[in-house]
């Protein structure tokens, strides 16, 4: 920098300046004389003159009587300490005479006072005697002087105005003067060196600073300056002053670079004083830029051959018996420690010119001592060694929103994006931080024809000098700097350098024969282990400053070499080497695979095995510059951006970073079996995860490592499935090859087959499955407050496992994971009651909802009788809060014995629910609606239309059953039948939503109809035989014959005879009776005679007598037929229980009081399923208003295609006007549109053809998405319609309509097909044709929603999906402007409106998922709010565009869960639903007797 100035080094050493007359005289003269007028002046000056008496003029008027007496002064400081009198004396006399160019003393000269310059720069000079070490005398004396000499040597400068050039040369010569004298000698314990070091730096620097504002100094003294300060670097306070000042002026060239805005290097405040207030910005820059490089090359600090070759040092060598080589001296040992001062002052430096000086930093960032905290035995640092860090961007995010950028916010982030570029940091910095990184390092030597480094011999290589040595360093940092001195003497070098960094960036990176060629090599190995603090924090900076690359910016070549150079021996960990440089470069490289650098996979390998030595292990067996936890989570985060990379390169090879060469693994029987590619270093990376979640136990990074699985074991079934389709696309379409031998086929294909044994997704979900089961049952479950977050984390985990179709090969393992999430349950109800809470309790419900999941998405599970019993068992136990029986040997409890006692309300909703579902959804979901439905479409409306009898009589029966199912029954059968069977339409209104069921009372199956009809006809009589045969004539006996020869007894005549008791009177009426009798027997044989004549002349058979059977019944009863075999026209059912308010088990209600319909109607409003919405952006770079980004979608030109793609498989396209379920908006959810109403409601929909998303506003589309038990609508506002799209439907709610329908599947329609003819008029399901439903014309007209009871079911989150160009435009992003376009209608339903989005969401209430693209086909997530504790996407994960889809729309969903779950007030829909019947039951409840309801049920 200044090689063509001259050194004033001889100069300022040459004695003679600072000698006087009296030295050339004996010792004894020189002292008499000294001392005798020395005590005469010293009696005159103010501060002797204090005690005695006032202050005495000077008696020196002439110019040769001051010289004269200087002279003597100037001896007189040289003296030794014994007369430290005589010493004190004559510093006073100066000290007074410097008042002249402030406030002069009646003691000072009038020759002084009237030009004290020339004066005061003899005073300078002799001052220097003072500061010569004294081999005799009490040293304490001496330093209490120059310590007084420094302050008013300081003081002076700095009030004083009158300061010439010359007097500004002379001070600053005089400072180096004093500080080579004392600090270049090495340091021996109590010297002057010791007590003065500190003092004497900050003076010189400090009078320096100033002098830079004052008279700025020559080149030639900057020169000599740092011709000093190299001497004196093995003193610790060099290195802290340096620091100082670096730091202090770096503060204030940021502000002149990049305004006031960007953020701020904090400094001490008294700190900031010494650069003086009035130096102006060009001075900042020169200053900033000559101090930092006072030190030369601050790598030499951890050479101590090359600090040690001084003459000082050299000298000191020579003169003592202990020390042989200079090297070896005794005050080298603070080298370590100045190294490290060094590489973290250089280190804040770049911090502070990227941007994040003060970010996330731990502790005092301005401390001199900064210790990490302790991580374990084995990884205590000495306070002396440790290493300072400054963590990535991903590792503490922000949990705020970032607020809408509006003034100082948005100026600052537009200062931002003006921060330096890698290129220019390293220009200036790099050349130090490349050579402080690799420190000590063996490299080995290249030879280009070798393949791998296995075989090279190592051999020391120095890997980088300073910028003075190094023509790729030296000439871009001087081409770069901010401040470059003396540019004029340098223009007719610029095509040079030009030339030179031309050449430099063309170096390829794999060449690293050419980087290391043109560096000076030596001999390191005396390095010891305690300099790899310093390189420690060498390593981190690249690493932060690497980190910090910016879309669009370049960085050169040769950079990017040595920086992939740096970070491959600083993973290596060895026996000299310890473990700091690993852990810093982990720690602050997390971000390192997620950007797009240039060649960055290069070095995949080299982390993989660093990682390997960090998350399987429990406790750290090397030292760490940060406690455990952080370096475990700053690798999870570098796993997490390397999960997907193995199958997204797949089979691209692995090159060799110091050959450039394909890289080999080594085979069983050679050493170059294979080529070495991604893929094969998936099974390293899979092992990587399960071994860090193993001995995981901080919850954060559990729950990382959770979305890790969820993200590994998706994508490769993704890909399997991809692959599995182009292999038998491969077989199909093309022929074997004829030149592959049959050995090379079958060697291929066990390679496979070993591969996919290991390495697919259901190996990796069976290990994932177990272990974290294992892990919740065992760990996760011992702390709920503690691993709450954990616990939902791995329960959303097993549920996304559930819903990933893989390939199932065990159906056990299925099995077990049920059981293990039945047996979590078990185990969380059984604890004690003071251990349940609310967290507990919501572990619970998360619980069951994942056995939900699973049962629905592996139905064959319950086909097992044991799985079966395990999962009805723990739905018993949340309902009832006990088992049937515990254990086995536990007589059974019966349900009518059992006392209900459930841990909570909301577990036993939540086992209601399970159970609901199992009933309802399980091996019928989807039904043949599709998805979008999971109940009836037909309501009573619908359904009467189709009833062939039209009149007033023809109406719904309404019965509440168990106080939970509303049961509506119509009589009249909808279509007409040949021959009536009793026949009942039902509406059975229950907790999962409605159904329509046709009910026939029926004899025999339906499929025998030609035999049922054949039962209906009446049977004929057989012909009449004329052969019957003989007649025979028998008289019958009532008893045999042998009675009437049995003899009468005494008994036989007990009777008396008619004869023996009869009287006159009664003889006559005896009579009487008898001719009666005569003639009624004659008129019956008349009779008898003529009906035998009139039955001879009939034809047989007789059709008065003939037996035939009864006609069938046209008229019926079928909804008592219905309710009598459901078993609820019993006493029991119709009796209400005694002393409780439960109604009966059937209950009739009265369906003509007013306001029952639209009760019903608000039943039906009730979901039978959980419903969110989330809203896409696209950002692209820059763009910071809503108007842009709403305007990014309206045209495919606007947006890329994988933008596109993304947003397909988010969900699939509905129509609004003829979808069923959640449409994003209350308006247009649920309810089905005609297709007159389509035309005139929704406007044109060709005006979308050529979209960019803006079809899917909520207008025409949505995406949709459900499963059974969640639905999902995502919206894309756009500009053409956000005026009136998301806005007008809330205040469409404030009018006032005539008939209220909210029902949210009741369009009053049946969802038939577009021709009604097509389908006969039954209620059938179709056999063939299960696609989803088409509208019909026969639907309702438009409805309207006036009422909000019923609808607040949702989570009322905003989850917002933002797709940026730039990941920097998510601090710019609108959120508070685009609030606005989120409405979903909910808003109005719990009372606010469209005007109050923009205020009132906190960050529990919005959730923002940033993705931005990268170069690689990879896509970067970064979330912001309530997004930040859900899974599977984590912060700062890096994700296939495969898989992107699919975990951006699980974590809308669990997202929203997780509200749920938080929130007191929400519901559950069964649970809703019920309270709904149970309202309708005490608001229209007949209160019958029995015989009333018979009588009621029988006329009606």
């Amino acid at each position: 920098m200044y090689s063509e100035w001259a050194s004033l080094q001889a100069t300022i050493e040459n004695e003679s300046n600072y000698k006087s007359v009296l030295h050339s005289y004996s010792a004894g003269v020189g002292r008499d004389v000294a001392v005798s007028v020395v005590r005469q002046l010293a009696d005159r000056l103010s501060i002797n003159a204090a005690s005695k008496h006032d202050p005495l003029p000077s008696n020196l008027e002439t110019e040769k009587q001051i010289e004269w007496t200087m002279e003597v002064i100037c001896f007189g400081l040289s003296l030794p300490l014994i007369e430290n009198e005589t010493i004190r004396d004559c510093v006073n006399i100066y000290v007074e005479w410097l008042t002249a160019l402030t406030v002069p003393k009646p003691s000072v000269p009038p020759c002084i006072v009237n030009d004290p310059n020339p004066y005061v720069q003899k005073i300078f000079r002799h001052f220097v005697n003072l500061f010569k070490p004294r081999d005799r005398g009490d040293s304490s004396k001496q330093i209490v002087l120059c310590h007084r000499v420094l302050r008013t040597v300081q003081t002076t400068a700095k009030q004083s105005g009158k300061f010439t050039r010359q007097t500004w040369e002379i001070l600053l010569q005089f400072l180096l003067t004093v500080n080579e004298t004392i600090l270049s000698p090495p340091i021996v314990a109590g010297s002057l060196s010791e007590q003065l070091c500190d003092r004497l730096l900050s003076v010189l620097f400090e009078l320096w600073l100033l002098a830079c504002t004052r008279c700025f100094p020559s080149p030639s003294l900057w020169r000599t300056f740092r011709e000093y300060c190299v001497a004196w670097r093995h003193h610790t306070a060099l290195v802290e002053q340096w620091n100082r000042v670096n730091q202090v002026l770096t503060s204030h060239l940021l502000k002149i670079l990049y305004g006031p805005n960007f953020p701020e290097l904090k400094i001490n405040e008294e700190d900031a004083l010494i650069v003086p207030t009035d130096m102006d910005n060009a001075c900042i820059a020169q200053t900033w830029f000559r101090f930092l490089h006072i030190l030369s090359n601050p790598v030499d600090l951890c050479k101590p051959k090359v600090v040690s070759q001084t003459p000082m040092f050299i000298q000191a060598a020579f003169n003592s018996e202990e020390v042989i080589d200079p090297n070896q001296h005794p005050c080298l040992s603070a080298l370590p420690k100045n190294f490290l001062l060094a590489m973290r002052g250089i280190a804040n430096l770049s911090d502070a010119f990227i941007g994040e000086a003060d970010r996330g930093v731990p502790g005092d960032m301005n401390s001199q001592n900064k210790t990490p905290p302790p991580t374990s035995k084995a990884s205590k640092i000495n306070h002396s060694t440790s290493v300072y860090h400054k963590p990535s961007k991903s590792v503490t995010p922000s949990p705020q929103l970032t607020p809408t950028p509006e003034g100082a916010n948005l100026t600052q982030l537009l200062q931002m994006e003006k921060r330096s570029q890698c290129n220019s940091l390293l220009h200036l910095f790099g050349a130090w931080l490349f050579e402080g990184a690799v420190s000590g390092c063996k490299f080995h030597s290249v030879k280009h024809g070798e393949g791998s480094i296995g075989g090279s011999k190592p051999r020391r290589v120095h890997f980088a000098v300073s910028s003075s040595e190094s023509p790729h360093g030296r000439l871009a940092k001087e081409r770069h700097s901010i401040a470059t001195p003396d540019s004029h003497r340098m223009s007719g070098r610029r095509a040079a350098q030009a030339a030179e960094i031309r050449k430099a960036s063309e170096i390829l990176p794999s060449d690293i024969t050419a980087i290391l060629s043109p560096y000076k090599r030596h001999d390191i190995s005396e390095s010891p282990n305690n300099y790899e603090a310093g390189r420690a924090e060498a390593c981190g900076a690249l690493c932060r400053i690497f980190s910090n690359y910016n879309q669009g910016e370049s960085i050169l070549p040769v950079y990017l070499s040595r920086f992939y150079l740096t970070l491959s021996q600083g993973l290596k960990i060895d026996e000299t080497v310890s473990g700091l440089v690993m852990s810093s470069i982990l720690y602050n490289s997390q971000d390192l695979f997620r950007i797009d650098l240039k060649g960055v996979s290069l070095v995949l390998p080299h982390f993989i095995s660093a990682l390997e030595m960090v998350l399987p292990e429990k406790e750290l067996k090397f030292k760490s510059i940060v406690s455990q936890q952080q370096l475990r989570q700053a690798s999870i985060h570098l796993l997490l951006s390397m999960l997907c990379i193995p199958h997204h390169f797949n089979t691209l090879s692995m090159m060799d970073l110091m050959t450039g060469k394909p890289m080999r693994t080594s085979g069983m029987f050679g050493e170059n079996e294979k080529v070495m590619t991604f893929r094969s270093l998936k099974l390293e990376i899979v092992n990587l995860m399960i071994g860090a979640l193993q001995c995981e136990l901080d919850p954060v990074n559990t729950q990382m490592l959770l979305g890790a699985i969820h993200l590994c074991i998706l994508d490769s079934s993704l890909c399997e499935d991809i692959e599995a389709k182009e292999e038998q696309k491969k077989k199909e379409d093309s022929h074997k090859d004829l030149g592959t031998t049959i050995l090379e086929e079958v060697m291929e294909k066990q390679n496979n087959q070993s591969e996919n044994t290991t390495n697919t997704s259901w190996r990796i979900f069976v290990r994932c499955t177990h272990l974290v089961c294992q892990r919740l049952m065992s760990v996760w479950s011992t702390s709920e407050y503690k691993y709450y977050n954990v616990s939902l984390a791995a329960l959303e985990l097993l549920s996304g496992l559930a819903r990933i179709n893989t390939c199932v090969e065990d159906q056990l393992e299925c099995k077990r994971a049920v059981r293990w999430i039945c047996e979590h349950i078990v185990h969380l109800c059984s604890k004690p009651s003071p251990q349940h809470s609310k967290i507990l309790h919501s572990i619970i419900v998360a619980a069951f909802q994942c056995l939900t999941v699973w049962i629905v998405n592996h139905e064959y599970l319950l086909k097992d009788k044991e799985c079966l019993h395990c999962v009805l068992e723990v739905i018993e136990l949340g309902i009832s809060g006990s088992k049937s029986r515990p254990k086995g040997c536990v007589p059974p409890v019966y349900k009518h014995e059992k006392e209900l006692k459930p841990a909570s309300m909301r577990v036993k909703d939540a086992a209601e629910s399970v159970l609901a579902c199992l009933l309802n959804h399980v091996g019928s979901f989807p039904s043949p609606m599709g998805p979008s439905s999971v109940v009836s479409l037909l309501d009573e409306e619908s359904i009467l239309k189709l009833v062939k009898e039209k009149s007033s009589n023809v109406t719904f029966k309404y019965f509440v059953l168990e106080n939970n199912t509303l049961l509506a029954i119509l009589e009249h059968p909808v279509a007409e039948e040949k021959h009536p069977l009793p026949t009942a339409t039902i509406l059975l209104r229950g907790l999962m939503g409605r159904h329509a069921w046709v009910v026939q009372q029926r004899h025999w199956p339906k499929s025998e109809k030609e035999a049922a009809q054949e039962r209906l006809k009446y049977p004929a009589r057989p012909q009449p035989m004329d052969n019957v045969g003989t007649h025979h004539e028998i008289t019958s006996r009532n008893f045999p014959e042998m009675v009437d020869k049995i003899q009468l007894t005494n008994a036989d005549r007990s009777i008396p005879t008619m004869s023996n008791i009869e009287t006159e009177q009664s003889k006559t009426d005896h009579e009487a009776l008898k001719v009666l009798l005569e003639k009624q027997i004659k008129y019956e044989e008349c009779v008898k005679s003529s009906a035998e004549d009139e039955l001879a002349n009939v034809a047989f058979p007789n059709p008065r007598t003939e037996a035939k059977p009864p006609r069938p019944k046209q008229e019926f009863s079928p909804a008592r037929l219905l309710l009598s075999h459901l078993g609820f026209l019993t006493l029991g059912t119709l009796k209400e229980p005694a002393n409780s308010s439960v109604p009966p088990s059937l209950v009739m209600l009265d369906s003509t009081q007013p306001g029952f319909e639209t009760d019903l109607e608000l039943l039906d409003s009730i979901p039978c399923r959980t419903f969110d919405t989330g809203f896409v952006f696209y950002v692209k770079s820059g763009q910071r208003t809503p108007n842009e980004i709403l305007a990014n979608v309206l045209s495919s030109a606007t947006v890329p295609p994988h933008f596109l793609e993304f947003l397909n498989n988010l969900g699939w396209p509905v129509d609004i006007a003829t979808h069923a379920g959640w449409s994003g908006h209350i308006s247009t959810s649920w309810k089905m549109e005609d297709s007159e109403i389509i035309g005139s409601s929704f406007g044109n929909i060709d005006a979308y053809v050529d979209h960019g998303g803006s079809l899917y506003n909520g207008q025409h589309q949505v995406l949709y998405y459900a499963d059974s038990t969640s639905e999902m609508a995502f919206v894309v506002p756009s500009q053409r319609v956000h005026s009136l799209d998301r806005s007008h439907s809330v205040e469409a709610l404030d009018q006032p309509s005539g008939k209220q329908n909210l029902s949210p599947y009741g369009s009053k329609s049946l969802p038939l097909y577009q021709n009604p003819q097509q389908r006969p008029l039954t209620l059938d399901l179709p056999v063939e044709n299960t696609a989803p439903a088409q509208i019909s014309p026969s639907l309702d007209k438009k409805r309207k929603l006036s009422t909000r009871a019923g609808m607040i079911g949702g989570s009322h989150m905003k989850v917002l999906v933002v797709c940026l160009e730039c990941l920097a435009d998510a601090d710019t992003f609108p959120i508070s402007e685009l609030l606005t376009e989120t409405s979903t209608g909910l808003e109005y339903l719990q009372g606010s409106s469209s005007s109050s989005l923009r205020s009132g969401r906190t960050n529990d209430q919005v959730a923002i998922i940033f993705i931005q693209p990268l170069k690689s086909g990879l896509y970067r997530i970064q979330l912001q709010g309530s997004a930040l504790n859900t899974n599977p996407l984590v912060d700062g994960m890096v994700v296939s565009r495969r898989s992107l889809g699919t975990l951006v729309r699980q974590t809308c969903i669990n997202i929203c869960n997780r509200k749920r779950l938080e929130c007191d007030m929400h519901c559950p829909p069964h649970v809703k639903r019920r309270q709904k019947i149970q309202e309708m039951v005490n608001k229209y409840r007949r209160r019958l007797t029995s015989p009333q309801f018979y009588t009621h049920l029988f006329m009606d």
